[in-house]
């Protein structure tokens, strides 16, 4: 076959053009999707501007969106409209990490699909519509000059009024428990516009017009939010009133499982992990407690039943604990110490000596939930710090610190620290936030990673001797290895298996060696949340194990420094992406 001198020509143009085009500057990509991802981020805070105000994205703190029916179209609309245009990305010229991100935001999309079409917790759960705590952070977060602030709040509560008006309207048979609730919390909310913003209203610079139109618009809210309250309290209060159950059921937890965590296992697989987790620590548990009997009972008999013998030793444990007004010196000293020993052990690049990390006293608005708390300046705050809160126990009634100090006793307290503080949360935090190189993980941040890391460190600081090896130390470590696979276990018993309170009480107070009273307050969290409960253990026994395989992959260049470095690099991203990267 003869072939033209210019059909050469032309095939060899075209030869040039296609390896010029398949050859596209990955630099050119990345940027494209970072200008990408900034238009998406201010469109998202348009779109929801309460979690912008809870990230600390100024723009459209002055927005209130109406929880109708409307708005839920529009929720739905704006993240298919989003999807399709991160579907028609080129991905395969992305760096890493921003392949990563673009997977962030489709599971973010598809799940905010989920939640209005499927889930529609919308209709059932009451505790969603409480404006309290996005107007406390306009009025105290120094990210404006007072009379700034006082400005944008008296442009967000000039819609109160019709919020909570279609929040009761689109209400379709809630959940007692939910709606139990909501009432507390909107309760404790009233008093955001209480004497305190009174005082800064008179404290400012705002002209009297601009006073009066707050003080009006801040008691249309008050009397809103008691109506609110008020109709909620008419449905506990009419007996014939059908209350939706608030259990969901296994095929919405599996897909709410999915969406949550960002995890390729299934609830029932980390169920059963869990539970073979269980038996392995009760042997573990027994054989020390075995140990320690003639330490602290002598010549006494030992129980024939193990549970009995290890809750024996455990009682006695928990006695060694500080008195109220030690409990914040104890911690504070703890996380001196731990600071020095993550620099022993060589365990982070991260200056330990002198962190920006904060030990404090709990402060008023956050008491309440829990002893101790990580708290971090929000996304977009350039300024801020990383608090470790410490809850002051001599406020406690009597009894009700006693019961805190056993359960955070002297052993205890020091898993609590490594949690919360070092080099758990705080440390986390931090790294999330100076040396993540993406925004994106800290707004949409995977709370199986983030609690999980927590749940981690706790298993690394152990294996690496923290607590000098002692065999109470071990045992408490073992007992809230219990604690953390219990709310796998109690999660999946209530949502999927419909197991009754009975069952759940005995499994955390007997099995799992859970107080009375902590095991009711779980029971009630685990009626108005779902899957939340599984981050502890899925992402902590998902980080260990991809320990594991990093390390295999790394043989004989493998160090705890060079894993903690390169794992928390990604931010707050699903583990299963991390691993991804990790181990290609």
């Amino acid at each position: 076959m003869k072939v033209s001198f210019l059909t050469i020509i032309v095939s060899l143009i075209l030869a040039v053009a296609s390896c010029t085009s398949n050859h596209k500057d990955p630099n050119d990509a990345d940027k494209k999707f970072a200008a990408f991802e900034d238009r998406f981020l201010d469109a998202y805070w348009k779109q929801y501007p309460s979690n912008g105000i809870y990230n600390g994205y100024g723009k459209y703190y002055d927005k209130l969106t109406i929880p109708d029916s409307t708005g839920v179209l529009g929720n739905i609309s704006f993240s298919k409209q989003w999807q399709d245009s991160l579907l028609h990305m080129d991905t395969l010229q992305l760096s890493d990490n921003n392949k990563i991100s673009w997977s962030i935001i489709q599971n973010q999309l598809e799940s905010d699909i989920w939640y209005q079409s499927v889930f529609r917790e919308y209709e059932w759960n009451p505790s969603l519509y409480n404006i309290s705590g996005e107007c406390d952070y306009i009025i105290n977060q120094p990210y404006a000059p007072l009379d700034e602030r006082l400005i944008t709040l008296s442009n967000r509560l000039q819609y109160a009024g019709a919020y909570y008006k279609a929040a009761f309207k689109i209400l379709h048979r809630p959940t007692k428990e939910h709606t139990e609730l909501a009432i507390i919390q909107n309760q404790g909310g009233l008093s955001v516009f209480g004497q305190a913003l009174t005082d800064s209203i008179k404290a400012s610079h705002l002209s009297d017009a601009d006073k009066a139109t707050l003080q009006q618009r801040i008691t249309g809210t008050t009397s809103a939010i008691n109506v609110y309250i008020d109709s909620l309290k008419a449905f506990v209060a009419n007996t014939n009133f059908t209350f939706r159950s608030f259990r969901i059921g296994k095929e919405l937890f599996t897909q709410k499982f999915r969406y949550d965590l960002a995890t390729n296992l299934t609830p029932g697989e980390v169920y059963a992990k869990a539970m073979a987790d269980k038996k392995m620590y009760h042997q573990k548990m027994f054989v020390v407690a075995t140990a320690l009997w003639p330490k602290y009972y002598g010549a006494q008999p030992k129980p024939t039943d193990t549970i009995q013998l290890v809750q024996s030793i455990i009682d006695k444990i928990q006695l060694r604990h500080a008195a109220p007004k030690d409990f914040y010196d104890s911690l504070t000293n703890q996380v001196h110490q731990l600071k020095k020993f993550i620099l022993s052990r060589n365990l982070f690049d991260f200056d330990t000596i002198n962190p920006p990390v904060k030990v404090r006293i709990m402060p008023e608005y956050a008491r309440g939930v829990t002893v101790a708390n990580a708290e971090f300046a929000p996304t977009y705050q350039a300024q801020g710090e990383t608090y470790y809160n410490i809850d002051d126990l001599t406020l406690y009634p009597k009894e009700k610190a006693e019961s805190a100090l056993k359960e955070y006793n002297n052993y205890a307290s020091q898993f609590l620290s490594i949690h919360e503080a070092m080099p758990g949360h705080c440390l986390q935090g931090i790294y999330n936030k100076k040396k993540s190189p993406d925004v994106l993980r800290s707004v949409f941040q995977n709370g199986a990673m983030v609690e999980g890391w927590a749940v981690y460190t706790e298993n690394m600081m152990f294996e690496n001797g923290w607590g000098n090896n002692s065999p109470e130390i071990e045992l408490v470590f073992y007992k809230l290895k219990l604690r953390v696979l219990a709310n796998v276990l109690l999660d999946y018993d209530l949502q999927c298996l419909d197991a009754p309170k009975e069952a759940i009480i005995a499994l955390l107070t007997k099995e799992c060696f859970q107080t009375a009273a902590q095991a009711e307050e779980k029971y009630h969290r685990a009626t108005v949340s779902q899957a939340q409960l599984c981050f502890y253990y899925t992402g902590g026994t998902a980080i260990l194990s991809l320990r594991d395989e990093y390390k295999k992959k790394m043989g004989d260049q493998f160090t705890l420094k060079d894993f903690h470095e390169k794992f928390l690099s990604f931010g707050s991203s699903p583990i299963k992406y991390i691993r991804e990267k990790m181990l290609q």
